[in-house]
């Protein structure tokens, strides 16, 4: 029987922090689904698993991926006494030159839309905006306002925050790819560039399992980050607990 591939969707895989063995059953996932492009926002390093084992899988599967700053922070060697943190001789030889190739950031252009691939902000790893909530003040972002400005990508894909979540601004969508790691949330996204949508997907002991799905809103809240008014209800991409 033929594959069939389908090109108007893109995987989306947040920070992987060695978590091998949930990476290769969201690749596995993804690949059986006939979803080819697939996107990783970094941080492969300092989590509970083999980050050798990651990047081989990531390698194998062609994930457009780049650099966050848990791996720059290994080859700075910097930040070590983090809990879970790898340090250089934990990794092959392979593996280190895997990440010095990696980017900052990469444009990709799929279906006729652009995309525009990084781990917090742009070229700022340590980057982040947030519209402001009650729990979490307003964090405006002049890298975020410039890429904004310039108009030369529909979707920002980024991760950082371990929150996965939509924010949509007039002349672009910021998707938030969240983790792989940890106990709140991990999971991974595919976007519908037709149907302007994103269905997650949660990790569960029958496996993957579909999480919430959502379409990006029609009417945007925001020209850029300093629009924000502190007022914002997330576009969550999990399944929220019961309060």
């Amino acid at each position: 029987m033929k594959e069939t591939v389908k090109p108007h969707l893109i995987g989306l895989i947040g920070d992987v922090h060695s978590e091998h063995a949930r990476l290769e059953q969201a690749l596995v996932f993804l690949h059986s689904a006939g979803i080819k492009t697939i996107v990783c926002t970094g941080d492969i390093v300092d989590g509970p698993g083999c980050p050798n084992q990651s990047i081989e899988l990531l390698k194998a599967y062609g994930v457009k991926t780049v650099a966050g700053n848990h791996d720059r922070w290994l080859l700075e060697n910097k930040v070590r006494h983090l809990p879970m943190a790898h340090h250089k001789a934990d990794l092959s030889v392979q593996s280190l030159n895997y990440l010095q190739r990696l980017n900052k950031t990469e444009s990709i252009n799929c279906h006729g839309q652009r995309l525009l691939l990084c781990h917090g902000m742009g070229d700022r790893d340590l980057g982040k905006a947030w519209p402001g909530t009650d729990a979490m003040p307003i964090e405006r972002s002049v890298t975020l306002d410039g890429i904004i400005k310039a108009e030369q990508h529909d979707w920002l894909i980024n991760g950082h925050l371990h929150f996965r979540t939509i924010m949509a601004f007039k002349t672009l969508t910021v998707i938030n790819a969240g983790t792989l790691t940890g106990h709140r949330w991990p999971g991974f996204s595919v976007l519908d560039l037709d149907e302007k949508s994103v269905q997650a997907f949660e990790f569960t002991p029958q496996g993957v399992q579909p999480a919430i799905a959502l379409k990006v809103p029609t009417q945007p809240e925001w020209q850029d980050t300093q629009s924000f008014q502190g007022d914002w209800e997330p576009l969550v991409l999990f399944k929220r607990e019961p309060s």
